[in-house]
């Protein structure tokens, strides 16, 4: 039998764990191949290139973003292979099968849950052309749609062999999944993971084996996809320092609950590695009755203490979560919760928005809170009784806006300077500012470049704050900090005198110059030299603060892709 295991990413540098399991699990099955696509692939190419293969079997890992497309993938490939068995496995069908497959009638098979030891007995039944009725964890077609008994959790989960022994070749280039326990010790009502009790753990020696393969192979980057990573803090803690031990160039990103950290675990984390590890924490909101509705019990005040102390010590990345749409956060109160996470100054500020999955509690309940929510994936929430859709709109445009802004860290000094001085430091009325002049110009309507991002920036100061100085000097800075330019933006006026060129010439070919403030292009020619720096004379002190006299600022980029180290020049060093 020809078996392709394959799935459709929400982008390219993305994989399936899920797929690698399940293929390193029915390894017996030589012929049994992986084939990953994107969302933004076109379903006529992706069902050409499965067609392509003529396999005999064709297994789908669905979830909320890519449903839709496999059901019309499948749907097709039904009439153009119509003696291929399609099996469809993931927590998009895994409940509510029977219905999924009635709706579905291109789908043989639907594996619900684990699918590890479902798809090799499954597997097996097929080849040997027997009847299905004793595999649990499965719903099939038997002239009606019959659904078996759920299948056990599998409780030894080192019995599932590591799935990429001898594979990092094929996944050049893409994120390396990977998990050290599965369940959740919390029973958030949002999440499916509530409705597994308990965490089942790989044990020690066998999650230090696998990681020490993927460092000794150097992967770039790892993610844990351990619900909460840090869960049972001795076992988080011993995983850590055999990585720090062992690690080179590996990242290693992992969810944590930072309500949990002891000072022991805090006081051992703000001594790693920096840059070695990511953290993504899930606040999701500040409002004690909007975690109570959704069975989070976390203590705000404590996660806000121990996230503090890890952005202090800024040798680990950190992204905050936040969840628009919970139960009893009205559209103010959320604003709250908002400043409380800017005003810590994380990494990364993702704000989601509710989703009431399949199977979650708190879609069961929907009716109690008057949810309204999309009918198809991703169920993402469109307003309640608390929050109207009109609100929900006005955060999406936040969203976007803080994802442009706050997250590129494109504008970082003007975005303190204007919040603090002109929006009492109420990040959340300034975004809301923002986000109503931009759209009152079709801002959000078209997609926009780097430079435009710049210049509705420059439009908002003068138009609704004056022109004030400050801030377009500020944002002058901010661009020349993130961009490599040889002159700024047209809309911006330049202060530079005529003789700017000539000053900077004459700082780059002076070899005391170099050696003094840029010694890592000592050996580089003044025309390399060049093209790593640019002159700018702005009214700013070197503290950023407004000036009445231009300074000249030399930016310096030293690393691409990272932001320029400035240098004010020194009168000694000017011409005339």
């Amino acid at each position: 039998m020809k078996i392709l295991l394959t799935t459709l990413n929400a982008k390219y540098i993305h994989s399936s764990l899920a797929l690698a399991y399940l293929q390193a699990y029915c390894q017996d099955y030589h012929d049994i191949h992986i084939l990953e696509y994107t969302i933004n692939e076109p379903a006529d190419k992706i069902r050409a290139d499965i067609y392509s293969g003529q396999p005999d079997i064709v297994c789908f890992s669905c979830y909320i973003w890519n449903i839709e497309l496999i059901r019309i993938i499948c749907a097709d490939l039904k009439q153009v292979l119509p003696g291929i068995k399609i099996i469809a496995g993931g927590p998009e069908v895994s409940y509510d099968a029977d219905r999924f497959m009635d709706e579905n009638p291109a789908i043989d098979y639907v594996i619900c849950g684990e699918g590890e030891v479902t798809l090799l007995e499954l597997l097996n039944n097929i080849k040997g052309g027997g009847t299905p009725e004793k595999i649990a964890g499965i719903a099939y077609r038997q002239g009606s749609i019959a659904v078996n008994q759920e299948r056990p959790l599998i409780q030894d989960l080192d019995s599932i062999p590591f799935p990429y022994e001898n594979k990092l070749t094929y996944y050049n280039k893409r994120i390396i999944y990977y998990e050290a326990s599965r369940g959740c010790p919390f029973n958030c009502s949002y999440c499916l993971s509530s409705t597994v009790k308990g965490v089942r753990y790989f044990s020690l020696d066998r999650v230090k084996k696998d990681l020490q393969y993927l460092m000794d192979s150097r992967v770039p980057k790892v993610k844990f996809v351990d619900r909460t990573f840090n869960a049972g803090e001795k076992r988080a803690r011993s995983i850590m320092e055999f990585i720090v031990a062992h690690n080179q160039v590996t990242n290693f990103h992992c969810e944590i609950d930072a309500a949990i950290l002891t000072p022991e675990m805090l006081s051992f984390l703000e001594k790693l590695p920096a840059g070695m590890f990511d953290f993504e924490i899930g606040v999701q909101s500040t409002f004690p009755p909007a975690l109570a509705a959704v069975n989070r019990s976390s203590s705000w005040e404590k996660q806000r203490y121990n996230i503090a102390r890890l952005l202090k010590s800024g040798n680990i990345h950190i992204h905050l979560d936040l969840i628009a749409g919970l139960p009893w956060e009205t559209y103010e109160q959320f604003g709250k919760s908002f400043n409380d996470v800017y005003c810590l100054t994380p990494d990364i500020i993702q704000l989601g928005f509710l989703k009431l999955l399949k199977g979650s509690p708190l879609r069961q309940q929907h009716r109690e809170y008057d949810y309204r929510f999309e009918i198809k994936p991703p169920y993402q929430v469109l307003g309640n009784q608390f929050i109207s859709y009109s609100e929900m709109l006005k955060l999406g445009q936040i969203e976007n806006l803080l994802n442009r802004y706050y997250n590129t860290g494109i504008a970082d000094n003007f975005l303190g300077s204007i919040i603090s001085r002109d929006y009492q430091g109420n990040p959340f009325v300034f975004y809301e500012s923002l986000a109503s002049y931009l759209h009152s110009r079709d801002f959000f309507r078209y997609g926009q470049g780097r430079i435009e991002e710049y210049k509705v920036l420059y439009r908002f100061v003068n138009d609704c704050r004056q022109g004030n100085p400050l801030y377009i000097e500020l944002l002058k800075l901010d661009f020349l900090l993130n961009n490599k330019e040889r002159s700024l933006p047209p809309f911006f006026v330049s202060h530079n005198p005529d003789h700017a060129g000539k000053t900077l010439y004459s700082l780059i070919k002076n070899p005391d110059f170099i050696i003094k403030h840029m010694p890592e292009f000592k050996d580089k020619a003044a025309r390399e030299i060049r093209r790593l720096v640019h002159l700018e004379y702005l009214m700013l002190d070197p503290s950023y603060q407004l000036t009445d006299e231009t300074v000249p600022i030399l930016f310096i980029y030293e690393i691409p892709g990272h932001k320029a180290r400035t240098l004010c020049i020194d009168q000694e060093y000017l011409l005339d």
